[in-house]
């Protein structure tokens, strides 16, 4: 009978038993003894490490003496969750990309990674081919005088030109004061497995499981079923490659490395490859186009420059024979295959020499392959799950509509423009975090504009962190999507950034303080790019990415309350960064006001009334906005820390001689400082609705009239040029409560690029492999926006105010989501049903007073107990929250 239950109704069960786990066992105390509630407690841990849904039921029918401990009504339970797997349900069986052909290139392959090493999986039947990465791995070295002492001289003549509207020779002076430019991320190796006798596939299917961080691929071949199964481990630093068959004695094939850097192989063993590479002492930017071969990519003639790297791969067979010969190794007849891969650089700190004082690379990588081939491939396959479910199954987006998962993922992407899939928004959604949890770990470098994968010489943007938003925008999701400690990679960037921005504020301005500018390299370089001159002003002169930085501190206080962080990290780097901008900001004509000189519009080129066009101008609104949120934040954290001293004096002082916010003729929130045009008026950068999103400044519910200037000016913008553009408009509209059009704004980015395309135009959206194209390549902080954007159409809290469904589309009627965070540290639960908010749940991590947008006849209840309420204003009340408790939101 339990078989014949709706599956889609026991999907439901089991979503609610493990994700709400904690919840249930706090109720079931009052009814079950505690050995019945610890056996459950003990289900739900072991259920979080199992990769696949039969393995869950292998837990559950271990446990499932305890039935005997259950009341005689309730005994159906686990009979209906057996019934469930036994269906092969799952709550997470959505959570795949899976398309039935090998990849043709970088833009269908499937991304694995540990947030140290990366692989692109192709998934070819006879000749398969893995892209390997080392998130350290960059030409170049710390070395380079990047810094330009004469800028200061010239920093006069530029706001001499700027204030009297002089722009041209504003931006011809602004020249003057550039650097070089960054290093770029590198492609480490090549992985080739070349199968024998396998002719022709069927059945073929190759996936991506976000829910394990598993690639697989498998097929039949001459009535023989292969699969293979890859995943990076970050437990145990290395990737692992199993391949299998259901006949015992047909695996054969031949693999080696190689790679677009100079390197050597060498066979070290019948069974071990060993690849010793130097990375380019300099690669110019892709966008230098004019320069090209040895001009481009420059080595060293010496050993002086170059960071060295190696990798190392082992082949342990099970069955058959194995050979070597100088760079390969050859399998014959095996019956299974584990092929481990491990990798290091010299990379040392990036104030470091790779060279003089580096690390052994070759030793580090031989280290991690003893310690990983000393493990059984179940052991490092339980141990990577361990590892990594317990970050992925924090979240979980459900929106309700009828599956489509029969269908392939590049296929449903493509009927997306005309049949809404919000399901596959869903699997997008929890893409965007997987890419985080892929790229981004805990002492390792963050997540670049290419996450962890890059496959060129001369990637995109050298693969560097624009830090004029790009960057930023990569990790917009990491604290809303409970992923807070990968935030830390991004912000060891900026504290190290922070140290030689203290010699760039000094050199290239006589200031104090630290500053950095439009984007930086694995070296942490803060001066300004352009090649001493080449560079357009609007971006290789831009200096305001200290402030934009620096809200990534004072988010991450406002997520984890943490005031030991707050106290020891953030402030001090937020003091700096400030310091700077007091130094920076100069009188205006009448004295009342502090202007920022010379000023820019990130990546964007106004028209004057007189029909000239220019970059530089005076007090931008991105500007005026950046500074304000810095000097703000700092207000308060001041207050947070007990501290009143002369430099917190000069920034309230600062901060109210800041200019307000420009409206122009149309009642419309302005880019610059005059009621300009934009000589691109599709440009992707929406720097002046930093206030909006992400910042917090410009809100319907604190500042209304600028609510409406901000519209104003979203709807004068045209549809954007750059496919991540469309998320961070989204992601704007969301936050002035336009649910309908931020998922307009969103669904030009869910569109289908054809993988081989070469020119953007008609081609922005998303890959098959679901990157965020940036035709002919990629950006993946355009899938982190996404996710960012999604999330603020669900919960906002920027305001201080718990503010539920606050943008809630008409193409996302019903669903639920589990897990996201609020600032204030609450855990947040939402399910709706016909577009109106049916339940809630609230769990605090900290004490702390929770302030909470209600709208009509909602009740807070705590252990099915109505909680008093103190009204704050309009539909907004409050109630003090405890530490671990969880507070219910419902009719």
């Amino acid at each position: 009978m339990c078989c014949q239950i709706e599956t889609g109704f026991l999907q439901k069960g089991f979503e609610l038993l493990l994700h709400n786990t904690q919840i249930l066992m706090t109720g079931m105390q009052q009814f079950f003894s505690s050995a019945f509630v610890n056996a459950c407690n003990i289900i739900f841990k072991l259920s979080t490490l199992c990769s696949t849904v039969h393995h869950t039921f292998v837990v559950f029918m271990c446990t499932y003496v305890f039935l005997d401990d259950m009341p005689m009504s309730l005994r159906a339970i686990p009979c209906l969750l057996m019934s469930c797997f036994l269906c092969d349900v799952s709550l997470h069986a959505q959570d795949v990309l899976w398309y039935t052909k090998p990849a043709i290139n970088f833009n269908e392959a499937l991304p694995v990674g540990n947030g140290r090493m990366g692989g692109m999986m192709y998934g070819r039947v006879q000749q398969d081919y893995i892209s390997l990465n080392n998130a350290t791995l960059w030409s170049g070295d710390p070395d380079i005088q990047w810094n330009n002492p004469g800028a200061k001289h010239y920093l006069s003549l530029v706001r001499e030109a700027a204030l009297k509207g002089e722009y041209k020779k504003a931006d011809s002076l602004c020249r003057f004061m550039q650097g070089p430019y960054t290093e770029s991320y590198m492609p480490m190796a090549d992985l080739f497995i070349d199968y024998r006798n396998i002719s022709d596939s069927l059945d073929y299917k190759r996936s991506l499981n976000l829910d394990s961080a598993i690639a697989t691929t498998s097929f039949t071949s001459n009535n023989i079923h292969y699969k293979r199964t890859a995943f990076t481990s970050f437990p145990d630093s290395v990737m692992v490659l199993r391949i299998e068959a259901d006949k015992k004695g047909f695996i054969s094939f031949d693999i080696h490395l190689s790679s677009k850097l100079h390197h050597v192989v060498s066979t070290v063993s019948s069974n071990i490859i060993l690849l010793k590479g130097r990375a380019p002492a300099h690669v110019e930017p892709n966008y230098l186009w004019r320069i090209q071969g040895d001009s481009a990519i420059q080595y060293a003639k010496d050993s002086g420059r170059g960071m060295t790297f190696g990798v190392c791969l082992k082949v342990l067979n099970e069955g058959g024979t194995i050979t070597a010969d100088d760079r390969s190794v050859h399998v014959s007849n095996a019956d299974a295959v584990t092929v481990l891969i491990t990798s290091a650089t010299s990379f040392n700190g990036f104030n470091t020499s790779p060279v003089f004082n580096g690390k052994n690379a070759l030793l580090l990588t031989e280290n991690d392959m003893k310690r990983a081939s000393s493990i059984s491939y179940a052991t490092l396959l339980t141990n990577h799950i361990a590892d990594y479910k317990p970050l992925y199954q924090r979240v979980h987006y459900d929106f309700g509509s009828a599956s489509k998962t029969k269908l392939p993922t590049d296929e449903r992407l493509k009927k997306m423009p005309e049949q809404f899939d919000a399901n596959l928004l869903a699997l997008i959604c929890q893409y965007g975090r997987y890419i985080l949890i892929a790229s981004s770990r805990p002492g390792g470098q963050p997540s670049n504009l290419k996450g962890l994968w890059n496959e060129k010489l001369r990637p995109e943007y050298s693969s560097n962190w624009c830090i004029d938003h790009d960057a930023q925008m990569s990790y917009y999701p990491v604290e809303t999507n409970n992923l807070s400690e990968l935030h830390q990679p991004f912000l060891r960037l900026i504290e190290e950034l922070s140290e030689n921005g203290y010699q760039t504020a000094r050199l290239n301005y006589g200031m104090h303080g630290w500053v950095a500018h439009h984007n930086t390299d694995i070296w942490r370089k803060s001066s300004p790019v352009g090649k001493f001159g080449e560079g357009n002003p609007h971006w290789a002169n831009w200096n305001m990415s200290g402030a934009w930085l620096c809200e990534h501190y004072f988010e991450h206080y406002r997520f984890t309350l943490d005031t030991n962080f707050l106290r020891a990290q953030a402030y001090p780097i937020m003091e700096g960064a400030a310091q700077f901008y007091l130094d920076w900001l100069i009188p205006d004509s009448t004295g009342k006001q502090l202007i920022s000189v010379p000023s820019f519009s990130p990546e964007n080129t106004f028209i004057t009334k007189q029909g000239d066009t220019a970059q530089t101008s005076v007090n931008s609104t991105c500007d005026i906005e950046l500074m304000k949120d810095l000097f703000h934040n700092i207000i308060q954290a001041a207050k947070v820390l007990n501290i009143q001293d002369a430099f917190v004096d000069s920034v309230q002082y600062a901060y109210g001689k800041l200019a307000p916010y420009p409206v122009g003729e149309h009642g419309n929130l302005l880019e610059w400082s005059h009621d300009w045009q934009p000589a691109d008026p599709a440009h992707r950068h929406l720097s002046h609705m930093y206030a909006v999103f992400p910042g917090s400044e410009i809100s319907p519910l604190t500042t209304p009239q600028l609510a409406v200037a901000a519209k104003k000016a979203l709807n004068l913008r045209a549809t954007t040029n750059g496919s991540w553009g469309f998320a961070w408009k989204a992601a704007c509209r969301a936050r002035l409560y336009e649910g309908d059009s931020a998922m307009q704004s969103l669904q030009y980015q869910l569109r289908y690029v054809n993988p081989q395309a070469t020119t953007p135009v008609n081609n922005l959206g998303l890959y098959p492999n679901l990157f965020n194209s940036e035709v002919p390549g990629v950006i993946l902080n355009g899938n982190t926006c996404i996710t960012a954007a999604v999330t603020e159409m669900l919960l906002q809290s920027q305001t201080g105010i718990i503010d539920l469904l606050p943008a809630l589309p008409k193409n996302l009627p019903e669903g639920s989501v589990k897990g996201l965070m609020a600032r204030g540290g609450f855990i947040v639960n939402i399910t709706w049903h016909d577009h109106r908010l049916i339940t809630a749940s609230l769990t605090a991590k900290q004490n702390t007073s929770c302030n909470i947008r209600l709208k009509d006849h909602y009740s807070i209840f705590l252990n099915n107990q109505s909680i008093a309420l103190k009204r704050k204003g309009d539909d907004v009340y409050s109630f003090q929250a405890k530490a671990g408790n969880t507070y219910v939101l419902r009719k």
